[in-house]
Parts: structure tokens; C-alpha cells; sequence
């Protein structure tokens, strides 16, 4: 009870500070402001059409005309980090400090690279790539579109530093740095992902389409976001809505061969004098994928409908923005149930059925025993209000997180019920010529849990976690001082969080009794834990001559004990085992330095990241030799030391003189130890292998009058080496082989070649070209065999489910409305 009322007296004094600054800045106002300018070719002077204007920290852009002229109106006082960015020129940024009406002048340098100066929003103070001193990932709109993704998370996976563990296709999340779960904090348009993190057998519920790019944070992120932020942060972004006056939008559809993936999109959004809005609406369904080894893999179809609609005003004063989402999730989960020749079987006769045949494999539906129906619901008010030279933030919000086991049809014996309210109240300020920025403020989240009824006889009830409350409140402030050619950096925050966990009992049926039933068993014990500790950071960016730069970044950062890892009790069906909690985990205490070097020329763009990092009382889920039905049984502890460490890059090349050719690279190497322990217990479990990512593009000049435009053809590789240094007691972990997928692609867009406006963009991508058969070391489906209903324990990797083969992808974007030609360009 005690946080129920802290958190709604929280919440009381945010909703006055709304409506106070809301009702005492309309007073103040003095009108629109706007600013106004031109974008040319740096060489030749000649205006640059359809160039992107951005200011990120207003949500806010446009486009420039036939002469290269733009205009921004209804703008904030304030200074802003403005971006600007074209087709085949590197991205231009400039700090403005705007009046009543401010002009201003780009002129942009012919390059291939898109990622040479870009602006950076996810780290609290806006900054660039390069002046940043913590490693970060750009993931662009055109990245996204001509890549192939089942999921949210495989947009960003293949980036130098990040992975994915997975359990199919649908059922992925993310990695950093070598840690996951709870230690990687998402966000979907600043709104935490609270969807059962902690889990690996249900992914990240967002919807790709909704995904316009991202930022990927590389490290301890917890000064602005708390302790969910200890290993980095993934900000997903949803598209920009459009400039003043204008009803733009697209329809998306996608088919991928191999699992029968069908998508459709359809993105719609106006903006009429100052009142923005955008409609996003998707649905998405794939049938059982196949693999060399396995053939089609029964469990591995799903489906998803999402929809999203944002309501903005952008005023002088600054803006509102109220974002709704609603996201239904069904989807099958693998235990790798076979007969003692490997086929595949039901884990219960279906229709009188012992196997499934191929109109099984091949349906899209996934109502079958072992799914799982995972629902989010999203609202997020965020408000930016000008006040004096800064800017107060105050954004609050609700989702609704809803996970269901299924026995059958429609019945669940797992029913979870998390509801999340995430605040925010900060308050910006940058100097208007002494180039230093300070963000202070308050964030967190209150969390209730509940679990559902029991499904009816003779359904058997699972719980795995109890009704609980969880309030987590911090306090931070962020401080950036920028120099001539230095950047610094640094700051602190203040951590709390208070866990109330109900007790429950259960009697032979499984049902939930009084406590002190007679015959009744204890599934839970009450418990009321308290946790704070204190985050820091201290770094330093310099920008050497001949276009090199370096970063230091020293952190601390903290994590409390996760509610699976204290209370869990019971049987993970979708992970297929057995996890028990500990009340008594301490904290994460984390000590990391990072070091980058980077080069960015017209040619060539590079940059090293190594990183150390050292956390006591690290938490993870420990194999015993014990089992429950079958099931292995896994107990959360912790060990006094953890050391990671690791380093990540890109190498991009794009020569000025050859402006058809681009090659990236990205390479990640991470190593794990825990002093101490034997050869058996040495390592922290499921550390990424060292992998390398290739792709050659080769551009295709336009014809004249032709009808395609912004052609290209690229091949890609993957290399993974082995990794043999696994925690491998009781066969918790199983050291990998290397492998090497192949992949390919081409893209176009088709114009009408009278008016220029782009029909359609259309993009053909291949995955796994060779149809190679491999099992990445972080497919935890590798793990899943059963005989006959029976778990067994997989000993060598060859038992388990690999990854999926060969699969062609079709993908067509119809812009209309707006700049159709920008929209949905290839390049």
C-alpha cells in the first residue's frame, strides 16, 4: 500500500506540473517562429532537391523545394541541433539558437556514406555519432527497408556489438555487449518495453513495420534511463510525421518463401496547421520454417495484427504528443518432440494424429498445445514545454502487458497480467555560446502483476511468478560541455526500487487456497525487498586532425534483482524448463570502461570499440542436476565476479571517385570469465561467438529516361566462428561450430518518368543462399529434444532445432501523398 500512495502522489505533482506549465506558458508565447534557408551541392552550388531538415529534439522536418529552399514554421525558442541529409551527400549538422525568425545555409559534400555526422537523441543531452564518448549504432530508415526482418529485434542484430537469442523465427531478443533480458532496456518512441523481458521464450512486442529507424546505445546507458539500461539501450523510432500541410503515407507488402511470411503495411499521416497525426496498421503470419537438417519444424508458425495511431501539436511553445498502440501476438513455440527416428510429432494426438503432415506445416494457424497468445497495449503522453533557454519534459503513460499459455484452443495454464506506468519529468537547458548542455529529472515506473484464473479441469494451472508491485523511482542529472574539437561529458543518478511479492498456496489441484489450507503446499512466499544504488559516467570525445576522433567513457552502473530471478517457481513452458527464484540476490554492481578510436573520410569510414566490464553479484539461472517431470531445473544465484570483455567495429568503404561501389564490414569478438571457478563453470552462459558481417553493394547508374532508378545489386556474408568457451556443467551450455551463410539482394525504384514520382520501390533479398544447415550458438531451440512426449537433455548440438534455410523475400512499398519521390526511395 505504501507504494501505491508515493507513486500517486508522484503522479498527482506530474499532472500539475502539465497543466501549471501548460496554462503559464500560453501566457508568455510571442508568437510563431520559423526558420528558413537553402541546401546546395558544396562543389557546384547547384540546389539540392528533396534534402531532409530535422530537428530532432522537436520531433520535427522537412524537405526542400525544386530550388533547394526550405522553411520550418511554428517553432520553440531555444537552441536546437539541427540535421540535414540527401541522397548521395554525408549528413550536415549545425547547433542554431532561434529567434523570432532565424536563415540559415547547408552545403553538403557528395558521399556515399549516409552515417558521417548524424544526430544522436538516445543519450539525453542530442549529440552527434562522433561527439558521443559511449559507442553508438545507426540504423537508418534505408538500412530497414532494404533489409529482411521477422521481427523488431532482427533489424538491429546484425549490428557490430549486438545479437539475438531466439527460439524461431517469431520469438526473439536482444543482446549487448554479450549481456540480455533485463540488463537491455527498449524503447519504442520513448516508451520502456516492460513485456516480460526477463523471458526468452516470447519476443519484444514491437511491431517492425512500426519501426522507422533506430539508435542503438553500446554500454551502460542507466544515467537517464535507471538500472533496465546496464547493458545499453535500443531506441526504436517510428516514422517522422510530415511537414505543414501536406497527407502522405505508403502501403507495404512482403512474402518470404521459406516460412510463408505474409506481411502488409499501411502508414497514412497529415499535418494541418501545427496538428500532426499518423496511422500505422499492420498484420504479419508465417507458417513452420524449414532447415537442411530438420525439414519443416513443427511449432514454429505465428501471427500478429498491430495498430498505432499518434495525435501531435506542435506549437511555438513546444509540443504534445499522445501515442496509442494495441499488439496481438499468437504464437507456436518448438520443444523439438520427436520419435526415435527424428520425425517430428504432436505433443498430443490431434485429430487422431500422432505427426503432422505437410497442410500442418504449412497452415498459418497457431492454435495448437505449447502457443502462446502475448498481447500490449501502449499509451504514451509525451510533452516538450520551452521555458526560459530550456525545455521541460513531462511524459507519463500506461501499457498493459497480457501472457497466455495455452493447453489448448484457447485455454491458458500460464495467465499473466503486467501493467506498467512509466513517467518522466526532465527539464534541458544548453548554453546559447558556451556549448554546455544539462539535463536534470525524474523518471521510473509502477508495476502491478497479476495472474489469471486457473483454465478449468483437467487443464493443470502453471505459476510461475506471483502478484507483485514493483515502484521504481530515480533521480539524475547529465552534464555535456562542448569544445572547438573536445567534447565532455558526465553525470550521476540515484536509484529505488521496491519489490512487494503476495504469498500463495496452492492444494493438490493446483488451484490458489487461503494460506494454511489443510494439505495446501506453499507456491510463494510473501516477501518486501528494497533495493537503491547509484549510477555514474565520466567521458571524453576529441576530434583529431585528418578527420580522426577518439572516445573514453568510464561508467558505473547498477541493476536490481529481476522478479523471475527472485520468486520464479515453476515450469517455463515455452522454455522447456524449470526456473527457482532466490529472494536474496543482492544488486548488480557494474565498473566498465570503453575506448574508441574512429577515422571518417570521403573514402573510408572506421572505428574500434573495446570495452571491460566487471560486475559483482552477477545473477544468472544455473543448471542443477536435478529434474522436475522431465524437465532440467535451473536455480537463480549469483557469482561474486563476472568479467566481459570485448571489441566491436565497422569498416566502410566508399570511395568518392567510384561512387558505385560501397563495402561495409562489422565485427564483434566478446569473452566472458568468472574467476574462481572450474573448466566447466568458468565462462558466463550463451556469450555471442566472434562473428563478422560482409556486404559488397554495386550501384547501377540511371538511365536516361528510364524508368528504374536507384538500382543496386549487393551480396553479404556471415561468418560466425566456433565458441568453446561455454558454460557447459550439466550440459547448461554446448560449444558451437563455425559457419558461413551467404546472402544476396537488388533493389529499384519504378518511376513515372514524366512527373519523377516514384511508383513503387521494390526490393528481392535472399537469406542462407547456399541453404547451408548451422544452429547459432544463441538459438536456444538447439536445447529443445523429446522422445515420445519424454524431455530429454541435448548433449551435442546436431540433437537440437537449427536455424532457418534458404528463403527468397519480395518487398514492395507504393508511396502516395507528399514527397512520393523521397518517400520511398531506394537510395
Amino acid at each position: 500500500m505504501g507504494n501505491k500512495i508515493r507513486f500517486f502522489k508522484l503522479l498527482y505533482i506530474i499532472l500539475i506540473f502539465i497543466f501549471w506549465g501548460s496554462h503559464v506558458l500560453a501566457k508568455t508565447l510571442d508568437g510563431t517562429r520559423k526558420i528558413t534557408g537553402k541546401i546546395t551541392n558544396k562543389v557546384t552550388g547547384q540546389p539540392i532537391v528533396g534534402a531532409s531538415i530535422a530537428i530532432p529534439d522537436l520531433k520535427i522536418g522537412t524537405s526542400t523545394d525544386k530550388n533547394g529552399n526550405y522553411v520550418l514554421k511554428q517553432l520553440p525558442k531555444g537552441e536546437y541541433l539541427i540535421q540535414v541529409s540527401a541522397i548521395g551527400y554525408a549528413s550536415e549538422t549545425k547547433v542554431i539558437n532561434l529567434g523570432d525568425t532565424y536563415s540559415v545555409d547547408f552545403k553538403l559534400s557528395s558521399s556515399n556514406y549516409e552515417l558521417s555526422d548524424v544526430v544522436v537523441t538516445a543519450l539525453g543531452n542530442t549529440t552527434t555519432r562522433q561527439r558521443a564518448s559511449i559507442p553508438i549504432t545507426i540504423v537508418t530508415n534505408k538500412m530497414i527497408r532494404e533489409g529482411v526482418a521477422n521481427t523488431a529485434i532482427d533489424l538491429v542484430a546484425s549490428q557490430p556489438g549486438v545479437n539475438e537469442t531466439m527460439e524461431g523465427a517469431g520469438t526473439t531478443k536482444p543482446q549487448i555487449n554479450g549481456l540480455g533480458f533485463d540488463r537491455v532496456l527498449v524503447l519504442m518512441d520513448g516508451v520502456p518495453q516492460e513485456d516480460f523481458q526477463w523471458g526468452d521464450d516470447h519476443g519484444i512486442l514491437i511491431d517492425p513495420y512500426a519501426v522507422y529507424e533506430a539508435e542503438v546505445i553500446r554500454g551502460p546507458a542507466s544515467l537517464q534511463y535507471g538500472a533496465s539500461a546496464e547493458a545499453g539501450v535500443i531506441s526504436f523510432k517510428s516514422a517522422p510525421l510530415p511537414q505543414e500541410g501536406t497527407v502522405m503515407g505508403s502501403v507495404l507488402t512482403e512474402y518470404h518463401t521459406n516460412n510463408g511470411y505474409l506481411g502488409t503495411s499501411l502508414n497514412i499521416a497529415g499535418n494541418h496547421n501545427g496538428f500532426s497525426w499518423g496511422l500505422q496498421a499492420s498484420g504479419e503470419e508465417a507458417h513452420s520454417y524449414a532447415d537442411p537438417k530438420d525439414g519443416y519444424v513443427w511449432g514454429t508458425a505465428w501471427n500478429q495484427v498491430n495498430v498505432r495511431l499518434v495525435l501531435e501539436l506542435n506549437k511555438a511553445w513546444g509540443y504534445s504528443r499522445l501515442t496509442l498502440g494495441a499488439l496481438h501476438r499468437r504464437i507456436e513455440l518448438p520443444d523439438g518432440n520427436r520419435d526415435s527416428s527424428g520425425r517430428f510429432m504432436f505433443d498430443f494426438p490431434q485429430n487422431g494424429k500422432i505427426y503432422p503432415t505437410k497442410s500442418d506445416f504449412l497452415s498459418y494457424n497457431a492454435e495448437i498445445a505449447s502457443d502462446k497468445i502475448l498481447e500490449e497495449y501502449q499509451a504514451w503522453w509525451e510533452n516538450s514545454i520551452n521555458v526560459g533557454k530550456g525545455r521541460l519534459g513531462l511524459d507519463i503513460g500506461f501499457t498493459r502487458s497480457i501472457h497466455h499459455d495455452i493447453d489448448t484452443g484457447s485455454v491458458g495454464s500460464g495467465n499473466l497480467l503486467v501493467n506498467d506506468i512509466p513517467y518522466s519529468f526532465k527539464y534541458q537547458i544548453a548554453g546559447d555560446s558556451s556549448g554546455l548542455k544539462l539535463t536534470t529529472g525524474i523518471n521510473g515506473l509502477y508495476e502491478f502483476q497479476r495472474n489469471g484464473a486457473a483454465p478449468p479441469a483437467p487443464y493443470v494451472p502453471d505459476y510461475e511468478i506471483p502478484d507483485y508491485t514493483n515502484f521504481e523511482i530515480g533521480g539524475y542529472a547529465i552534464v555535456e560541455k562542448n569544445y572547438k574539437n573536445l567534447t565532455l561529458s558526465g553525470g550521476l543518478r540515484l536509484d529505488r526500487t521496491d519489490f512487494v511479492g503476495d504469498p500463495m498456496s496452492l492444494n493438490d489441484a493446483g488451484n490458489i487456497v487461503p494460506a494454511g489450507t489443510p494439505g495446501s503446499t506453499v507456491q510463494f512466499t510473501g516477501f518486501n525487498n528494497t533495493y537503491s544504488g547509484f549510477s555514474g559516467s565520466l567521458g571524453a570525445s576529441y576530434q583529431l586532425p585528418d578527420n580522426n576522433y577518439v572516445k573514453l567513457n568510464i561508467s558505473k552502473s547498477y541493476r536490481a534483482p529481476a522478479i523471475n530471478e527472485l520468486t520464479s517457481n515453476g515450469l517455463n513452458i515455452g522454455s522447456n524448463l524449470v526456473d527457482l527464484g532466490n529472494i536474496h540476490l543482492k544488486a548488480e554492481q557494474g565498473y566498465q570502461i570503453d575506448l574508441a578510436y574512429g577515422y571518417d573520410s570521403k573514402d573510408v569510414s572506421v572505428e574500434a570499440d573495446g570495452f571491460y566490464n566487471h560486475i559483482s553479484n552477477f545473477i544468472f539461472a544455473n543448471r542443477t542436476d536435478s529434474l522436475s517431470g522431465g524437465f532440467p531445473i535451473y536455480q537463480y544465484l549469483s557469482a561474486n565476479t563476472a568479467i566481459i570483455t570485448g571489441i566491436s567495429g565497422f569498416l566502410n568503404i566508399h570511395p568518392a571517385d567510384a561512387k558505385w561501389l560501397e563495402i561495409d564490414n562489422g565485427f564483434t569478438y566478446i569473452y566472458s570469465h568468472i574467476p574462481n571457478q572450474t573448466d566447466s563453470t568458468q565462462h558466463l552462459p550463451y556469450i555471442p561467438a566472434p562473428h563478422l558481417n560482409s556486404e559488397i553493394k554495386l550501384r547501377l547508374a540511371d538511365g536516361h529516361n528510364s524508368v528504374l532508378r536507384g538500382s543496386y545489386i549487393q551480396f553479404g556474408l556471415q561468418h560466425d566462428w566456433a565458441q568453446n568457451n561455454v558454460y557447459s556443467a550439466f550440459y547448461t551450455e554446448l560449444p558451437s561450430v563455425q559457419y558461413t551463410i551467404f546472402n544476396a539482394g537488388l533493389g529499384t525504384n519504378i518511376v513515372n518518368t514524366k512527373s519523377g514520382r516514384t511508383i513503387c520501390a521494390v526490393y528481392i533479398n535472399c537469406t542462407n543462399l547456399t541453404n547451408a544447415a548451422y544452429a547459432d550458438h544463441l538459438n536456444l531451440a538447439q536445447y529443445f529434444l523429446a522422445y515420445n512426449g519424454t524431455p530429454a537433455t541435448v548433449t551435442k548440438q546436431s540433437q537440437g532445432i537449427y536455424n532457418m534455410g534458404r528463403s527468397f523475400s519480395f518487398k514492395l512499398i507504393f508511396p502516395f501523398g507528399g514527397d512520393t519521390k523521397k518517400s520511398a526511395s531506394v537510395e
